[in-house]
């Protein structure tokens, strides 16, 4: 009887400690209609698929990419897109994401993001080469850093739509940025990865202060289309945009 009890116990113990291992899922929602979102930590891209999980923190860096090497490793040339996502242990410990135009990065297409399943919808989006209360452009412009205090919080990254569109809630988050556009970021998915050690996150440094504005120009490939396909298009868009709003609602996560 005592052994059944302690079996018991230990079997409920493992189901417990299970249930609130800490989680984090990036999800990629890219509407530009050209190039290949990248989430790259430890200078891999660990992006399988529109959407990634972590089996505890994740510290890493995206971008879309929108060329063969047009950005390089840790996004230069491109807009880059810093997260930081793990289960604060103290006030103001929490998760911390931002978007930095900092040289060598340069603004190369609208990016947006934003969480969810915890302070939904707070996020940035700089859609130009100027968003200068949306972006770093110097290391001192901690003002664009979005903030969450939310255990197990989600993150969504987006190209050329608005994140905080497709995620819903407020943009006004526990950062204090003065008259930041709407989010515009998107998360992304990929299998189950392996635990991320905690001595290896690092917030985002921001160690040279030159910057750079100057828009690149849209790849080749990108070619006009016809009246009638942009109708088609736009009508494909749509549907994948409500699919997404009703994947992120629908999450297992959400209460």
């Amino acid at each position: 009887m005592k052994l059944s009890l302690v079996f018991a116990f230990a079997i409920s113990f493992f189901f417990a400690v299970g249930a609130s291992a800490e989680s984090h899922t990036v999800k990629f929602v890219n509407q530009c209609g050209f190039g290949t979102p990248a989430l790259m930590y430890n200078g891999n891209n660990v992006l399988s698929g529109d959407q990634y999980t972590s089996n505890g923190p994740f510290s890493g860096i995206a971008y879309l990419q929108t060329g063969e090497g047009y950005c390089n490793t840790n996004g230069e040339n491109c807009t880059l897109m810093e997260m930081t996502l793990i289960n604060p242990t103290c006030a103001g410990c929490g998760s911390s994401a931002d978007i930095s135009l900092i040289s060598p990065h340069a603004y190369s297409v609208e990016t947006s993001f934003a969480y969810y399943n915890g302070c939904d919808g707070v996020g940035q989006t700089c859609a130009s080469p100027d968003c200068t209360q949306s972006a770093f452009f110097v290391p001192t412009d901690t003002f664009v850093q979005k903030e969450c205090q939310t255990n197990d919080v989600d993150l969504l990254i987006s190209f050329c739509v608005e994140a905080s569109g497709l995620v819903g809630g407020s943009n006004t988050g526990s950062s204090t940025t003065p008259n930041a556009p709407a989010s515009t970021t998107v998360a992304s998915t990929t299998p189950k990865a392996q635990p991320v050690p905690t001595s290896n996150l690092t917030t985002a440094s921001h160690s040279s202060a030159t910057t750079s504005s100057a828009p690149k120009s849209t790849p080749s490939a990108v070619s006009a289309v016809s009246t009638g396909e942009q109708c088609t298009a736009g009508s494909k868009r749509k549907r994948k945009l409500n699919r997404v709003r009703r994947q992120i609602r629908n999450s297992p996560h959400q209460a």
